[in-house]
């Protein structure tokens, strides 16, 4: 770092739920190479049965931590916003793989100003999902990545921008309910910053994560504002593809097929209560961090 950079540059607020199994990969990628305290970041573990937090204390000294009894992504993250005074301020899921040069790009792009918001472009790792999921994450890949919008697991706030709104509201999506604060020109996507997903890996797995994000796309939408209708350029993206090639047309009609199938099943029977995928969240290789 030049000389004269005081610390920290930033700070980073990490939801945990049982991530035991993950969150020595997520803060290693996102620590390894930072000197002590540039980073300030917390990681506020909630309604956790298992030992998170205890890896957190005993192996990064200066990772606060924070335990609520409830299971609860949004309480955990006024949580950590409490905490926390840094800025720029990057909101990570704990099974989201964020190196820190991408981390260090996403805080610097935001402290220039130019940018209220930001995230990085996605990767999704592949290499162990059957090959219905594998086809799914192709065509989505395609879709989101020309999206000036806040969504996938990660993502950058300036001091300006997280003023624009206050604490996260009860709701599942609050990437998407950050995002409906900010226009597209407001947001930067870093495609020289690429961070990588862990994805489900079986068609069952997959339809349980996209019915849990509908209902975070159906509470957005009840609230006052709503959020941004994306069918349209959904829409002409899977066309695009449709028009590329064989694999491509194959990957945008599963990508469709799926969708329709979660859209249909939230309709007749909405998930309830608090889950996400397991089938993503065991021990991420040295491969997947590269």
């Amino acid at each position: 770092m030049p000389s004269g950079t005081s610390f920290p540059i930033g700070s980073v607020a990490i939801a945990a739920h049982n991530e035991a199994r993950v969150i020595r990969h997520c803060l290693d990628a996102l620590l390894t190479g930072l000197a002590p305290l540039e980073l300030e970041v917390v990681v506020s573990c909630n309604g956790c049965s298992d030992n998170t937090a205890d890896i957190v204390r005993s192996s990064w000294p200066d990772v606060s931590v924070i335990e609520l009894v409830q299971a609860s992504k949004p309480a955990a993250l006024r949580a950590a916003d409490e905490a926390l005074t840094a800025f720029p301020r990057i909101y990570l899921d704990a099974d989201v793989i964020l190196p820190v040069a991408s981390a260090r790009r996403l805080i610097d792009t935001l402290a220039t100003g130019s940018f209220v918001a930001a995230r990085p472009v996605f990767r999704y790792d592949t290499s162990r999902c059957d090959r219905l999921v594998g086809s799914y994450y192709r065509a989505r890949e395609a879709v989101v990545a020309g999206r000036h919008m806040l969504q996938g697991g990660v993502y950058g706030l300036s001091k300006s921008g997280r003023s624009r709104f206050g604490i996260y509201p009860d709701v599942i999506a609050d990437d998407l309910y950050a995002d409906q604060w900010f226009e597209p020109s407001e947001i930067d996507v870093l495609y020289d910053a690429p961070a990588m997903v862990t994805i489900p890996r079986g068609i069952r797995d997959l339809i349980h994560v996209l019915r849990r994000r509908k209902k975070g796309d159906v509470e957005l939408h009840s609230l006052p504002g709503g959020a941004a209708d994306t069918a349209r350029s959904t829409l002409r993206s899977l066309m695009s593809m449709a028009l590329s090639g064989p694999r491509p047309a194959l990957d945008a009609l599963i990508f469709a097929l799926i969708a329709a199938i979660v859209r249909v099943s939230v309709t007749i029977s909405s998930p309830a209560g608090w889950s996400r995928d397991e089938s993503s969240r065991t021990e991420i290789t040295t491969a997947n961090r590269t």
